[in-house]
Parts: C-alpha cells; sequence; structure tokens
C-alpha cells in the first residue's frame, strides 16, 4: 500500500504515543481511573494520539477502520478517556502498523493481540509479504543496530517517565529541575527520531538497484 512520507510520519507519530495508552489501559479500570495521575497521563497521551492523527491526510484517514469520535470526544470526561483508550487505541495500533512495517521503529511496536491479555512485538510475517528474496536485506536490522536503537529507546522512555513523574505529583521540585526533565525528554525523543532516519537512510543506501 502506496502511503506519503507525511501520512507515515504522522503514523508513528500516532503510535509512539498509543504504545504508552496500550500499556496503561491494560490495567484493570478501577485502578487507573481512581489516579488522577494516571487519567491526566491517559488523556495527554489521547491528545497527542489525536493531533498526530490530523496530520493524516483526508484520504488515508477514510482508509482506516477507526473509531476516530472517541478520540475527539476524550474532552468529554473520564469515561470517554478510558473509552478512547480501551476501545479506540488497540484499532488505531492495528490500522496504523500495517503502514509503516518497512520503518526499523516498526519492529519495536507493541501490537494488541486477539486475546487481550499479551502484548508483543509486531510479528515479522507481515514483513515477509513483500519478495522473498528482498525481505532480509531490505528489513532485517543487524545485532548491532538493534541494540543502538533499544538504547535510544529506553533513554526516551526514562525521561519521559522522569518528566511525567513530575508533572503527576512531585511538585516539590524547583522550576529549573522541571525545565532540565522536560529539556531532556525532547533531546531524547529527538535522538530517537533520528536515530531511526539514520537506520531507514542506511537501509536506503544499501537497497540493492532493480
Amino acid at each position: 500500500m502506496a502511503i506519503s512520507d507525511a501520512d507515515r510520519k504522522a503514523a508513528l507519530e500516532v503510535l509512539r504515543n498509543a504504545q504508552f495508552v496500550y500499556g496503561l489501559s491494560r490495567y484493570p479500570k478501577k485502578q487507573v481511573l481512581d489516579d488522577p495521575r494516571d487519567v491526566k497521563a491517559l488523556r495527554e497521551r489521547l491528545e497527542a494520539m489525536r493531533t498526530a492523527a490530523k496530520g493524516l491526510s483526508p484520504a488515508q484517514r477514510e482508509k482506516l477502520d477507526v473509531p476516530w469520535a472517541d478520540l475527539e470526544a476524550i474532552d468529554s470526561g473520564t469515561e470517554a478517556v478510558w473509552k478512547a483508550a480501551k476501545r479506540a487505541t488497540p484499532k488505531i495500533i492495528a490500522e496504523l502498523t500495517p503502514l509503516v512495517r518497512d520503518e526499523p521503529e516498526a519492529a519495536f511496536l507493541i501490537a494488541p493481540t486477539k486475546g487481550g491479555r499479551k502484548a508483543e512485538v509486531e510479528p515479522q510475517e507481515k514483513v515477509k509479504e513483500r519478495p522473498k528474496e528482498k525481505a532480509p536485506a531490505e528489513n532485517g536490522l543487524t545485532g548491532k543496530e538493534i541494540a543502538g536503537l533499544e538504547m535510544v529507546v529506553q533513554q526516551r522512555v526514562a525521561a519521559d517517565d522522569a518528566y511525567f513523574a513530575w508533572l503527576r505529583g512531585n511538585h516539590s521540585l524547583p522550576p529549573p529541575e522541571w525545565r532540565r526533565r522536560r529539556a531532556e525528554a525532547e533531546r531524547a525523543r529527538r535522538a530517537e527520531e533520528l536515530y531511526v532516519e539514520k537506520l531507514f537512510k542506511s537501509r536506503s543506501v544499501k537497497r540493492p538497484s532493480a
């Protein structure tokens, strides 16, 4: 399926935020909704998903079987936030992941299983839909590349956690510390994006000409 660069970028941004939402939504509803910090974190990530989704072209959005109205409704209350997290997010992940399966970052996207109890890495069988002789050369990451990608993803997650921990209640931190954590989270996210872009470009260069 052909997809524009703008749609691909928007889809990846939606999926990055959807990972957090999906992970938190797997906890019991009461446990999550009884904690204002978790509700706030869910709402922020859902808002980020909604904003990123607007970067998808109208034609692309029409092709996707996604309850976009659930994302639009999150401002109406806590129940709407949970509904978007529990019902819309797994569908969004399932619909958008195939659009970016050729991106190196796709190897680390969590895909909901039909059983609903277990998260797993997006299966490589979809990658193998490409011509068999080209699949290993175009899609396989080396051990060094995987280790590097894992490192930048973990650094971004750690920076996000440190930043959101402050937002969730540790307000005794002085403003300079808040600014420092925010800057570190932004730098870590940018480092992750640059690494993914570097991997994608390197594979484009290595791709044999037809």
